[in-house]
């Protein structure tokens, strides 16, 4: 039996995080939580995380400059990131496309469509696409 897909939800918002994992348990994924982007860093380094689902606003780094730092570890470089935000401005959206994310979703979000998104980026038949990002250099 294949291991199971390793998901980190990060999100400052206590109950919109415990049913995100809820959710995700569910469906048979290990996820692993933080309340901010410092703690999601510091899992990210001791973890293999086969996806990030990333708010935008919480305290101290904002899941766009998390999104960044994924992008710059050559560990996480091709991880794929989904933010899942109430930040539904199309200046939030490009932005996140700037940081490097892979989906940008506005909440509220039904749970079909995150479990749909998820398995897309996690399907080992059919992964919904395969990132050739070069290793960043330095």
């Amino acid at each position: 039996m294949a291991p199971r897909k390793k998901i980190l939800a990060v999100d400052d918002d206590a109950p919109a995080l415990s049913s995100l994992k809820q959710i995700l348990t569910q469906r048979g994924y290990d996820v692993l939580t933080a309340a901010s982007g410092e703690e999601a860093l510091q899992i990210a380094q001791k973890e293999t995380i086969d996806l990030f689902i990333l708010d935008v606003n919480m305290p101290g780094l904002s899941g766009f400059e998390v999104c960044k730092e994924i992008r710059k570890d050559e560990r996480t470089h091709n991880t794929p990131v989904i933010f899942l935000t109430a930040k539904g401005l199309i200046g939030d959206m490009m932005e996140g496309k700037d940081a490097g994310s892979d989906l940008y979703l506005v909440k509220p979000v039904l749970s079909s469509k995150i479990l749909n998104m998820v398995g897309m980026f996690l399907s080992s038949e059919t992964p919904l696409f395969k990132k050739t990002k070069p290793a960043p250099l330095g």
